[in-house]
């Protein structure tokens, strides 16, 4: 008793300490899978940030752009650049209100110079440069092309102070050579504009920072106790030669996630830090709830594992008695050490079966095989073989029907071949046939004197000649001849050779008769993938689709040099994945591998097998097609009614669209196009565009920046800017010749 409960208590500690390892291994597995998605949202949330801060940030450097174009191109300006003379006229003293008007309304610009062809006409500064610097301000004036603008450099103040300055200008040279008639300049007070570039949350812990390609900070946000960015992670994020990534650094103090974003039109980095454990703040209760949910499920395992160790304990005792009832030997089993003594007991009784399955093969099968059908057995022993010589070589020939003949009368195709054979070889061989039953026979043919089949070409032609000759009834039949061999206790093994190369049978085109010895030099490894893989391909894409049958001869070409078990194994392969990849989206449950198996090997010839692989292909492209030509009506559709339901939404935009519905932002870009014909912006701007062209005229007591923020747009700048694109003018006139046109 004592030793079955032993037994037992190993059966529980085995089967509990698996179960709570495999429990640890999945909830391990379960917590590193979702901080890696904790920490891609955040990195996906602050590229959308750093994406609109950027947007911001070229917005201002549009607007300050269009100032310099629209002073530059001023007449009055013009003249006062040519000619140096400031001589005040009405006109002149309008734009050159403008100008500083504009310094005014517009806080982050602070200097506007006007440059004329040898030195500056007009100077409005509201942050003074040293003489130094407006000299160098100059000449990189008459030395710089217009596709130079802006520029970011450094310089000092009147009163030595060193600033970091964003300089717009503009001015005719166009290409290195073209001549210098003077220029317009207006310079941007990054430490200003970081103010509005930049919108910090009440207890926002992420900082911001814009940076150029030496990793020197522009412009930064504020927060309250935060230190100055670390010049190494700076350096790391300017050396990147990637546009987008992250990375987790670590300086001297705590891990920080950075985000960075790189602007190939500036030349600037956009970059964000965080705290990393910020990042995966909300794995502190997904791991208290996992810890909880681990002890509970190692309790369960527990009871789960008494049970199963209960079940498993029971029947021992029977077990035990039924092998000592079998060996007969109770005192060793009761004097040994359990397990390992029922053990050595089991293989005793193991080796006395195999001599008895020896024994009964020796017996009943040689008496299938070397008997006539029904034939008596009168003294009870096993007949022996009529063999033409003693010692002499026989083989064995098994025939089977690959094609029925004409129904009716005719006699079945293998009771034609059988007499062909027995005339081919009566000088060389005593014939014995066997019938186990109808469309097959087993043929044993022995050697009428020692060396009668010893012109192997000789005998091998012989085999080949009756496989061609086709029979009357019109059938065909298939044959498959083992080795040559003089120990009849190897009949057994011949007749299993000739019955296996039936299956070779249908990896050959146009061949029905398959000699053992050709088998046996066939490659014994898998078949490999890349013999499956252009049927796969044709079955994928569309446009590949009229490839399949070369595709599928080429890979049972392949399939032939190979055993029949391997060449089995690698088509069932090739059915299982067309079924798995065409019904991946769909509820059906698709066949096991070795229903396929089954399939595979039940099939004969290689026209039947050819015709099954290329109705499962063409099955499975067409569920393919059919799949993937819904999905994408779908996503479309999806798409665009979103857009439509969402379009006011600042936050709006094709990498959260794609997120949300689980496709690549390349992919989805290109179904919008296809669905309206414009792309994903385009489309966002034409229904933001016309919903504000309704407003304006509707809702006249909103003003423009009310109306931007309505239709989805962040600045009332950019909405103007859009909305002139589009119908001419600005929404300001637009409204205008509304009242206008209903007034009159």
């Amino acid at each position: 008793m004592g030793k079955r409960k032993k037994l037992y208590t190993r059966f529980f500690m085995s089967l509990t300490l698996i179960s709570v390892c495999c429990i640890l291994v999945l909830a391990m597995v379960i917590f590193y899978w979702y901080r890696n998605i904790s920490i891609d949202n955040v990195d996906k949330a602050n590229q959308n940030v750093l994406l609109n801060t950027e947007t911001v940030f070229t917005n201002y450097k549009e607007i300050v752009q269009n100032y310099t174009m629209d002073f530059y191109a001023n007449p009055n300006i013009s003249a006062l650049m040519r000619s140096g003379e400031t001589d005040w006229s009405d006109q002149l003293y309008s734009v050159l209100s403008q100008i500083r008007g504009a310094l005014v309304v517009n806080q982050y610009l602070e200097n506007a110079y006007i440059f004329g062809e040898k030195e500056p006409a007009v100077i409005y500064e509201n942050m003074p440069l040293s003489p130094e610097a407006k000299q160098e301000l100059a000449r990189r004036m008459r030395s710089s092309r217009i596709i130079e603008s802006p520029f970011v450099w450094k310089t000092t103040q009147n009163n030595g102070t060193p600033v970091t300055l964003l300089t717009v200008f503009y001015n005719d040279r166009a290409f290195a050579d073209s001549e210098y008639y003077g220029a317009v300049a207006l310079t941007v007070n990054l430490a200003k504009l970081q103010n509005n570039l930049f919108t910090q949350k009440e207890g926002g812990t992420t900082r911001y920072a814009v940076i150029d390609q030496n990793g020197e900070i522009l412009m930064h946000s504020t927060l309250s106790g935060s230190t100055t960015l670390h010049p190494e992670m700076l350096k790391q994020v300017a050396a990147s030669t990637s546009e987008r990534g992250s990375f987790v650094y670590k300086g001297n103090g705590d891990k920080q996630l950075i985000t960075y974003v790189y602007s190939a039109q500036d030349k600037l980095w956009f970059v964000s830090e965080m705290y990393y454990t910020d990042s995966i703040r909300e794995l502190a209760n997904a791991r208290n709830l996992m810890m909880g949910l681990c002890l509970a499920l190692i309790l369960a395992a527990a009871v789960t594992a008494n049970l199963i160790s209960r079940r498993i304990y029971k029947p021992i005792g029977r077990l035990f008695g039924s092998i000592s009832n079998i060996s007969g030997n109770e005192e060793v089993l009761k004097a040994g050490s359990d397990l390992d003594t029922v053990n050595l007991e089991l293989e005793s009784i193991g080796v006395k079966l195999a001599q008895l399955k020896k024994e009964s093969d020796g017996s009943a099968l040689m008496r299938w095989l070397l008997s006539p059908r029904g034939a008596p057995d009168p003294s009870g022993g096993l007949p022996m073989m009529g063999i033409g010589a003693t010692e002499g070589a026989y083989c064995v020939c098994v025939l089977a029907v690959l094609e029925p003949g004409q129904t009716g009368d005719a006699p079945e195709p293998v009771q034609e071949v059988i007499p062909r054979i027995q005339t081919a070889f009566s000088e060389l061989a005593e014939v014995q046939i066997f019938r186990p039953h109808q469309g097959s026979a087993v043929l044993i043919l022995s050697e009428l004197y020692i060396g009668s089949f010893g012109d192997y070409a000789h005998y091998r032609s012989k085999w080949e000649e009756l496989a061609a000759l086709q029979p009357e009834s019109g059938g065909r039949c298939a044959f498959g001849i083992s080795g040559l061999e003089s120990d009849l206790g190897l009949l057994k093994s011949k007749y299993a050779e000739a019955a296996d190369c039936m299956q070779y049978l249908k990896f050959h085109a146009q061949q029905n008769i398959i000699f053992a010895d050709d088998t046996v030099h066939l490659n014994s490894s898998p078949v490999p993938d890349s013999a499956l893989e252009p049927v796969l391909q044709a079955v994928k894409q569309p446009e590949l689709a009229s490839h399949i049958p070369q595709a599928v001869e080429r890979l049972l070409a392949v399939a032939c040099s190979y055993r029949a078990e391997s060449a089995t194994v690698a088509v069932s392969r090739l059915a299982f994945e067309l079924n798995r990849t065409a019904d991946l989206s769909s509820g059906n449950r698709h066949s096991g591998f070795l229903d396929y198996y089954q399939q595979v090997w039940q099939i004969q010839s290689y026209d039947k097998l050819r015709e099954w692989i290329e109705d499962s292909c063409c099955s499975a492209a067409g569920r393919i097609a059919s799949i993937s030509a819904l999905q994408t009506r779908s996503i479309a559709a999806e798409a665009t009614a979103y857009i439509r339901e969402h379009y006011n939404d600042p936050a709006l935009s094709l990498n959260a669209l794609a997120e949300k519905l689980s496709v690549s932002p390349a992919y989805l870009s290109r179904l919008i196009a296809e669905e309206v014909d414009s792309s994903f912006p385009d489309f966002v701007n034409q229904l933001r565009l016309e919903q504000a062209e309704l407003l304006l005229v509707t809702e006249l007591t909103l003003d423009i920046r009310e109306i931007a923020g309505q239709v989805g747009y962040n600045s009332s700048t950019y909405f103007t800017t859009q909305f002139k694109k589009r119908y001419g003018v600005t929404p300001s006139k637009w409204r205008m010749n509304h009242i206008l046109q209903s007034q009159e």
